[in-house]
């Protein structure tokens, strides 16, 4: 009885302990599996997520790569057109000096330089002449004096403040003389830019101009000077008595 006992009891121990290493084995083998899956997925994630992130680097690559290539050609377009434009500034200011110099020859503008200043006046006797008209000045006698220094390389000139342009005229109207639509009287002071010694020697010349209206008893004074100012040309012009202005240089 007591040997069945015995045997039952080793039996009941054996029981326990296989069933105690089954459950540990069994564990075992649930804990193994779930450390595979549990450190295999974030392995494959974090490798996805790799993937993404190489393609990415590589496609902002390809978009810096044709950035770069554009901007190196709007560098080169801008290059080119900061030549163009210095270029066209170059050719620009000297259409500028150009047009400025076209303006100052052609009378459109105040100018200043050496030259010299001629008065002609009436005679102070003119009234006792038996012809009153050979003791004033007239149109004539101002043209005369004008075209003797544009001949003698006058630049420009001047008649009582009344710029002469391609055009002008000084003739006379009754008893007073209009230049450029403007009435003038006497005395009339005509103002001439240009070399002085050469515009003197013109004019003092024997039996020039200046001679032959001294003979009339006109009223006659010649003066240079190192700065003659000459106002830019405003008004009209009139189609009759012009005077000879010299061609413009080109």
């Amino acid at each position: 009885m007591k040997k069945n006992l015995s045997v039952r009891r080793i039996h009941v121990y054996l029981t326990l302990v296989l069933l105690i290493f089954g459950f540990i084995v069994a564990y075992s083998v649930q804990f193994t599996q779930y450390q595979g899956k549990s450190v295999a997925a974030p392995t494959d994630s974090e490798w996805e997520k790799k993937v993404k992130l190489n393609e990415k680097i590589i496609q902002e690559k390809e978009a810096n790569d044709q950035l770069e290539e554009r901007l190196q050609k709007i560098r080169v377009q801008v290059s080119t057109k900061e030549r163009e434009l210095s270029e066209r500034q170059v050719v620009s200011k000297q259409v500028l000096n150009e047009l400025e110099q076209m303006r100052m020859q052609a009378g459109f503008v105040p100018v200043i330089g050496q030259g010299v200043t001629v008065t002609l006046d009436d005679s102070k006797t003119a009234r006792e002449f038996s012809n009153v008209a050979d003791g004033i000045v007239h149109d004539q006698n101002i043209r005369d004096v004008v075209n003797e220094l544009f001949a003698a390389g006058a630049e420009g000139i001047a008649v009582n403040d009344q710029r002469l342009v391609g055009g002008s005229s000084v003739r006379c109207v009754g008893p007073t003389v209009i230049v450029n639509d403007s009435k003038l009287a006497p005395p009339f002071v005509v103002s001439a830019i240009g070399n002085k010694d050469t515009l003197l020697t013109a004019l003092k010349m024997p039996g020039g101009v200046i001679d032959s209206l001294k003979q009339r008893t006109i009223e006659i004074s010649i003066k240079d000077s190192e700065q003659i100012e000459l106002p830019g040309y405003i008004g009209g012009t009139g189609k009759n008595a012009g005077v000879s202005l010299p061609p413009t240089k080109g």
